[in-house]
């Protein structure tokens, strides 16, 4: 996909907002972001489905109004909610996709990306958000396990609207192998047993410990999503966030090259995927070219 004058790739879109799937049926939704879609289209933190009670008196006020202006004055269950609207969410996306697979993002960011949400105050506030409870570690926090129930049961309900295979899951940052097989576990125990009726299971990798240990994270899961970014933060031990360091951002870095090369040699001896995710990649040239001459000509962004 080469000339002499310019370099291209194909890009899919990372679905943040409900807002796009009016305009993204030509590039095709690479990724669907769970933790933004809450953010944005639910606007409520996902402890709050069952920990109502531990809310102040004003914020369930709030979230009982919140509630009525979406469903009138119909009563519903706040779980039901919960699960309703992700449901909703997803088998939207699926349609979109058409026949294509859709990948999901467990829920899993950093907890500073949930304090402005309604019903923040019952996470617990981090000195490191980016290095703290997140990921596969937050799943299976047992203060947070009742909620991630709720967020399979809305997979598992998108899935059959679907019609079963179409819908894979990402789950996003995995420290180590225990995790990994954590989180396998606590998805079968959920009714999403990876391989059952098709179902996929992919690692978001945004860790250098899973490029370097590629060989054994892969048998783990159906394939890779690379997360460029944030592979690039750790490996330089950089906060792409903070204003001060803005000039040293390097995701074109010889390091995170030679992670990316790890996880390709991995997956090229096997007949799983590498997807790659990095949302600023046109701003990255030699990282484009680098990905072309090893044939990647899509990325997620």
């Amino acid at each position: 996909m080469t000339t002499q004058t310019e370099l291209t790739l194909t890009t899919t879109t990372v679905l943040r907002n409900t807002q796009q799937l009016a305009t993204i049926c030509h590039q095709g939704i690479g990724l669907v972001s769970l933790d933004d879609l809450i953010a944005t289209a639910i606007g409520i933190h996902p402890l709050v489905f069952t920990q109502q009670s531990a809310l102040s008196e004003l914020t369930q006020q709030t979230l009982q109004q919140k509630i009525a202006d979406q469903y009138g004055q119909q009563s519903v269950a706040l779980a039901e909610y919960y699960v309703a609207m992700l449901t909703e969410l997803l088998v939207s996306a699926a349609r979109q996709q058409g026949a294509s697979p859709l990948k999901v993002q467990l829920v899993g960011a950093d907890s500073g990306t949930r304090h402005q949400l309604l019903g923040a105050e019952l996470e617990i506030a981090e000195v490191n958000p980016q290095l703290g409870l997140r990921g596969a570690s937050f799943c299976a926090d047992v203060n947070y396990r009742p909620s991630f129930a709720l967020q399979c049961e809305a997979i598992k309900r998108a899935r059959a609207a679907a019609g079963g295979e179409q819908i894979e899951l990402v789950v996003p940052f995995v420290r180590t192998f225990s995790e990994a097989a954590t989180m396998i576990d606590l998805l079968a125990e959920q009714g999403l047993c990876r391989g059952a009726n098709g179902l996929k299971v992919h690692m978001l990798c945004s860790v250098p410990a899973n490029a370097l240990l590629a060989d054994t994270f892969i048998h783990y899961f159906d394939g890779f999503v690379v997360d460029v970014e944030q592979l690039a933060q750790l490996a330089l031990g950089q906060d792409f966030s903070n204003p001060h360091l803005t000039y040293r951002v390097d995701t074109q870095n010889d390091a995170v090259v030679q992670l990316l090369k790890m996880l390709f040699a991995t997956v090229s001896n096997t007949s799983k995927d590498c997807d790659i995710y990095y949302n600023k990649i046109t701003q990255s040239p030699r990282l484009q070219r680098w990905l072309i001459d090893n044939e990647v000509t899509t990325v997620i962004c």
